[in-house]
């Protein structure tokens, strides 16, 4: 038996499909080495130790890597607005009037609002972490190269004055706009390391809000199997996002509905990606709680 051609619509909608399951599958790993690097730097700015402590790499790598693979899959997915009022993640957007069904348009303009914010809080991150990449950059290369030219002018300072040595005009000069640019390397410093908790906060807001959205918006998703599929595999980092126990009541929601069977959110999770996916095998040992 000859195998059913797969239309060009067809394979534009499964991948589609898979490009969504891989952006929310990014975005845990993104949020839970966020989460680990947020901690750290709490953590060494109360004890005042950021000079040093490896935190840039840290996000430059999460910016560089996860970051921005998020920001170029969110704007490939929601960034498609055609002609004619098209939604912009490529849909038609439902007019009230003409619409069957009034359900239908709320739905519809939900999850335009939903995708919108992902994509608009994706690249709003990935544009403060390059701000506070440069930040963290300026307090770990610069701060501690300050404090040692500050020891070396108190250093000059003190052999002259135990050497009885007199500067001249000039030297004095010199070592006047030494101290004045001092003066200024500081308040740069400050102003850096003020600036990060800052962009640091902000970028705990964004990814929270992000979070936010994208469970919203799951629960739209029930025909995705790609995407119920990559969630069972990956539990563990949905419930480092949303805390323990949650990823049962994602499913739940998400699993809802005619042609869901099972007991729990889990159960129906399973048997639906089971019955839908061609390959499951990387479930075959997730207990159906």
């Amino acid at each position: 038996m000859a195998k059913r051609e797969v239309t060009r619509e067809q394979f534009d909608a499964r991948r589609r499909k898979e490009q969504l399951a891989f952006l929310v599958v990014k975005f845990l790993r993104a949020s839970v080495s966020f989460t680990s690097i947020n901690a750290d730097f709490h953590r060494l700015h109360a004890e005042g130790c950021l000079a040093g402590c490896g935190l840039f790499e840290r996000v430059r790598e999460l910016a560089e890597s996860l970051v921005f693979d998020l920001k170029e899959k969110a704007h490939s997915l929601f960034r498609k607005a055609g002609p004619n009022g098209a939604a912009t993640d490529g849909r038609p957007v439902v007019d009230a009037r003409d619409a069957r069904d009034a359900r239908k348009s709320i739905a519809t303009m939900k999850s335009n609002i939903e995708t919108r914010s992902i994509d608009s809080y994706i690249g709003t991150g990935w544009h403060l972490l390059q701000i506070l990449q440069e930040s963290l950059y300026q307090i770990e290369r610069y701060t501690p190269e300050l404090e040692r030219e500050k020891g070396e002018i108190s250093r000059i300072l003190d052999l002259a004055k135990s050497s009885g040595y007199r500067f001249s005009l000039e030297e004095r000069a010199e070592l006047e706009r030494l101290k004045a640019l001092d003066e200024i390397s500081v308040k740069l410093a400050t102003e850096a390391e003020e600036l990060a908790v800052r962009i640091m906060e902000r970028c705990e807001s964004l990814f929270a809000g992000t979070a936010d959205v994208i469970r919203n918006f799951l629960a739209s998703q029930s025909d995705n199997e790609i995407l119920v599929l990559n969630l069972l595999e990956h539990q563990e980092l949905l419930e480092k996002v949303y805390g323990p126990g949650s990823s049962e009541s994602i499913f739940w929601d998400l699993c809802r509905g005619r042609g869901f069977t099972g007991r729990s959110g889990i159960e129906r999770a399973l048997n639906f990606a089971r019955a839908r996916c061609g390959n499951a095998s990387a479930i075959e040992s997730v207990p159906a709680r």
